[in-house]
């Protein structure tokens, strides 16, 4: 196919024998010599850190204080189950948070299929094991799951509103979907000519989500940057992530806590205080948002750096 003199792929096919939900190989061809390596190179970075995907954020574990603990008639000790809650692959079904539980007490080994909780949480890898008890063993745990972006440690939750207290553990979460992607690039004939590219590329996910879903978000993002570029676009015209569609304070006001940039888990811990709109967070002192189970300082501090963008501000 010819556009403007430059030949344009005849093909583009997923291997059907090799595609499932968690792998799949691409293939385009013909490409204008140099464009498999710049497809592939495009791709495969907002592959691997742009995605958003779900990640366990936080861990209760009644009885439990601190990571480095133990407890009676557990085999594994606290950062073993650390570890083996940070293996589990969760799908929130379009939802921005979800809490699992796991309560057991009697012998067996505990996996992933034995958590319950919010019904629109799914479990992917259900025989992940997270806990082995004996006959005098007793395990109630939480699971915090959230919707997220690429890497986050548990040193930096602080940064994006969450508290560390007593008896919460904070993860290290690792949100992005898509955990392998390699291509190559081998030639093709286009007529006489063999300098044509054939761009392969093998994408590997853990299942949350399936290879062509994360292709077809990744190429999104990618038009979505591109198209910006010819108009141009000056700083101060530069849209307000707050209100990309609604840029007057009147309509900031009625915005629910929820659709601005206040992380997810303090806009969910404002709601269930019954602050639903940013005009409520407004009419309520700052004492007061303190006394918000779940709410400190640096809650306070990340949702004020969000109002200023708009000029405003929580009285004190």
């Amino acid at each position: 196919m010819l556009y403007k003199s430059l030949y344009l792929p005849d093909m583009i096919k997923w291997e059907e024998d090799s595609l499932s939900d968690t792998f799949g190989r691409l293939e385009i061809t013909p490409l204008e010599r140099g464009f498999g390596r710049t497809l592939g190179n495009a791709m495969r970075r907002v592959l691997l850190s742009l995605l958003e995907g779900f990640a366990p954020v936080s861990l209760t574990i009644e009885g439990v204080e601190h990571q480095f603990s133990t407890l009676p008639g557990v085999v594994q000790d606290v950062t073993e189950l650390v570890l083996n809650v940070k293996s589990l692959i969760f799908n929130l079904e379009e939802q921005k948070t979800g809490t699992v539980r796991l309560d057991v007490s009697k012998n067996g080994k505990f996996t992933g299929k034995d958590l319950t909780g919010d019904k629109y949480v799914k479990v992917i890898n259900q025989d992940q094991e997270i806990a082995q008890l004996d006959d005098t063993g007793k395990l109630s745990m939480e699971i915090t799951v959230e919707k997220g972006k690429g890497y986050i440690p548990a040193d930096e939750w602080s940064i994006h509103g969450k508290e560390e207290k007593a008896g919460t553990i904070l993860l290290d979460s690792w949100f992005c979907p898509v955990r392998k992607v390699n291509y190559q690039v081998k030639s093709a004939r286009v007529g006489d000519r063999t300098d044509y590219d054939h761009l392969i590329m093998d994408i590997e996910t853990d299942g949350s989500i399936d290879p062509k879903k994360a292709v077809n978000e990744a190429c999104e993002i990618i038009i979505e940057h591109l198209q910006m570029i010819p108009g141009g676009l000056e700083p101060e015209e530069k849209p307000d992530i707050i209100s990309e569609e609604k840029d007057s304070k009147n309509d900031f006001l009625s915005f629910a806590v929820d659709d601005t940039d206040i992380p997810t888990r303090i806009a969910n811990v404002l709601k269930s205080a019954g602050i639903q709109t940013v005009s409520d967070l407004l009419e309520t002192k700052s004492a007061d948002i303190l006394k918000i189970g779940g709410f400190g300082p640096s809650s306070l501090d990340t949702v004020n750096e969000v109002l200023k963008k708009q000029k405003l501000s929580i009285d004190d």
